[in-house]
């Protein structure tokens, strides 16, 4: 709905000797005035409220952005470091680097021949476990 407001007409030329007179229409537009300028004092304080709250919201948002992007690193950089860290296990628990370290530093060598130990079950009659010899829960001597 639009309102179309019109400026008061100027005052008609009377012939000489009569009273001027105003148009009819002066009144309406003289109240249309009164109410006009605090309707636009509140239009313009609106828009300047909604910027600043729409600025400050912004703020907030880009904050929360840089946030998520600083975590979204420190993410990537973990993922990354605990890739390498399983890469180095992996290297460290090959059998063949054991088996280099242990005999090269270590001085270790493999045995001539393996020996195997019997199993033993405990109610076989056949092979009967023999009793310990002294007292195994004595004091031990160091």
């Amino acid at each position: 709905m639009t309102a179309v407001l019109r400026l008061p007409r100027p005052l008609r030329r009377q012939a000489p000797g009569s009273t001027p007179t105003a148009t009819p229409d002066a009144g309406i537009v003289a109240d249309a005035r009164a109410v006009i300028g605090p309707l636009a004092i509140f239009s313009v304080a609106a828009v300047f409220l909604a910027s600043l709250l729409l600025a400050g919201f912004h703020s907030v948002l880009v904050d929360t952005q840089f946030e998520v992007d600083r975590l979204q690193r420190r993410l990537d950089n973990g993922q990354e470091q605990s890739q390498m860290l399983r890469m180095e296990v992996a290297r460290l628990e090959s059998p063949e680097r054991i088996l280099n370290v242990a005999q090269g530093r270590l001085g270790m060598v493999p045995p001539p021949e393996r020996v195997y130990l019997p199993s033993v079950l405990p109610g076989d009659p056949a092979h009967p476990i023999p009793a310990p010899v002294g007292n195994p829960f004595g004091t031990l001597h160091r």
